[in-house]
């Protein structure tokens, strides 16, 4: 085995451990004491929170699920108080769903609470290590991305995925 096979196993194995702390806070934060959601729940609050209204079609398409999943999640939210809808006056089919009062701030909530865990996470490194670490990430993240789209169906058919949330700007920095 290589130098880069054994560096590229630990990188995995790290990543691995770092995603299950990730998965854990969101649950956390989906299940803390300003709401009992599930996983897809929060997802949808943190996308309205991150995005503002969107259309149904359009939250299926970021959650990579069919529309009629959908309806099921915003009914959920909805009976929450965490989530409304409205129809276009121009286009009755066209459902806009957006977070009410009480979903904003179940959104901040979230929100600040993994804020506050990236934080620390930096915290545990010096002023230095933490520009570096962002430019490995940066780095990362835009080769991740390259590979991600050599597996990837064609993108009329692909759902919308996460690379959005990172600008290009962000990910060219350094």
């Amino acid at each position: 085995m290589s130098n880069l096979d054994e560096r590229a196993n630990d990188f995995g194995l790290i990543v691995r451990d770092i995603l299950k702390q990730f998965m854990h806070l969101h649950d956390l934060a989906a299940c803390g004491p300003q709401a009992n959601m599930g996983h897809q729940d929060l997802r949808v609050v943190e996308h309205l929170g991150e995005s503002g209204p969107q259309m149904m079609r359009s939250l299926a398409e970021h959650l990579g699920v069919a529309v009629n999943s959908m309806t099921n999640l915003v009914d959920n939210l909805e009976q929450k108080g965490l989530a409304h809808r409205t129809r276009s006056e121009i286009d009755r089919r066209v459902v806009h769903v957006a977070l009410t009062d009480e979903g904003k701030r179940v959104f901040d909530s979230a929100a600040f609470a993994k804020f506050q865990f990236h934080r620390a996470l930096l915290a545990a490194l010096t002023e230095d290590e933490q520009q570096i670490l962002l430019v490995l990430f940066r780095k990362i993240a835009r080769e991740g991305w390259k590979q991600v789209e050599k597996f990837s169906i064609p993108p009329t058919h692909a759902p919308h995925h996460p690379a959005s949330s990172l600008s290009a700007e962000k990910l060219d920095a350094n």
